[in-house]
């Protein structure tokens, strides 16, 4: 019993190396550069996911790469921008493996191409070198020449690649991290200080002549306004003039009358606003018959009277 359990434990190990050896899988994220004595061509290619057959090495050899994007991201390093600012910049690519066969012939490992594309990331930051520091930072997200730096950059790449023929295509190059050292932060200071008193002093000075330009409207307005009521009143004084003109002439025909009239419509303004009216007894004549003298002739008596 004892040696059948041995036996049967055998079995399963020698399957399991003639397995190892005869056979190999391939996941679905990754491809395969099977090689036939270290030769290999396009047949080579395994990208079905999957169990597949093989001959013992030395007669196969099997490679797998990821199908996935790769991720390598550069050291920090201070650069000089076009307009002699520094600034410390990490730059970053992705990538992925576009022809296995290419990859297996130039390259081999998936760490020599991140060796191979460290020193392309150099290319990236002498184009970065290029530009000013206004266009790698800036409140106004219109100056900026991050996104033009990054296509340009991935399209260099892809045309160094292709020319090398690494079998390997760059999907995205991007700034990771933009530092600016104490220097080039004072600096920064003084220019964003010099930029807004700038602007105040612009802005003040437009507040300034439209304030101006306000006060002169204005004045030109009041000017105009005074002179149409001037006009305006000068005609009414010339049509008032002509009016009394017109009264004083009719009032000398009969200058006693018209000053009655005029009596007359004073009294009625008065008493229209419940006005008490207090006239002196001597002014009408009534107490005249109590300071009659006797030797004094005979008051007539009012016409009513005599009736």
């Amino acid at each position: 019993m004892k040696n059948s359990f041995i036996i049967l434990l055998g079995l399963i190990i020698t399957s399991l190396l003639l397995v190892k050896m005869f056979c190999y899988q391939v996941r679905y994220d990754e491809v395969a550069v099977q090689t036939t004595f270290d030769k290999a061509d396009n047949s080579s290619i395994r990208e079905t996911p999957g169990l597949k057959w093989r001959w013992p090495w030395p007669i196969n050899k099997v490679a797998l790469y990821p199908k996935r994007l790769q991720v390598l991201e550069d050291k920090i390093e201070e650069l000089q921008t076009a307009d002699g600012k520094s600034v410390i910049v990490r730059t970053y690519l992705t990538w992925r493996i576009s022809n296995p066969l290419d990859f297996y012939i130039t390259l081999k490992s998936p760490s020599e191409a991140n060796r191979q594309m460290s020193s392309r990331l150099r290319e990236i930051r002498g184009l970065i070198s290029k530009y000013r520091f206004d266009e790698l930072v800036n409140t106004d997200r219109d100056s900026l020449k991050l996104d033009q730096i990054e296509l340009q950059a991935a399209n260099s790449l892809n045309t160094a690649l292709k020319q090398a023929g690494y079998g390997i295509e760059v999907e995205s190059v991007g700034i990771h991290k933009i530092i600016l050292p104490e220097s080039t932060t004072e600096k920064v200071f003084e220019t964003m200080i010099a930029s807004r008193e700038r602007l105040a002093e612009n802005a003040l000075q437009e507040g300034q002549a439209q304030a101006s330009a306000i006060r002169s409207e204005a004045s030109s307005a009041r000017d105009r306004i005074l002179a149409f009521t001037e006009r305006k009143a000068q005609v009414i004084r010339s049509l008032g003039d002509r009016e009394a003109a017109q009264q004083y002439a009719n009032f000398a025909k009969d200058e006693d009358f018209a000053i009655f009239l005029r009596k007359i419509d004073a009294l009625q303004k008065m008493l229209d606003h419940n006005t008490t009216f207090v006239l002196s007894a001597e002014s009408l004549g009534i107490l005249d018959w109590f300071n009659k003298d006797p030797a004094s002739p005979e008051l007539p008596l009012p016409q009513e009277s005599q009736k």
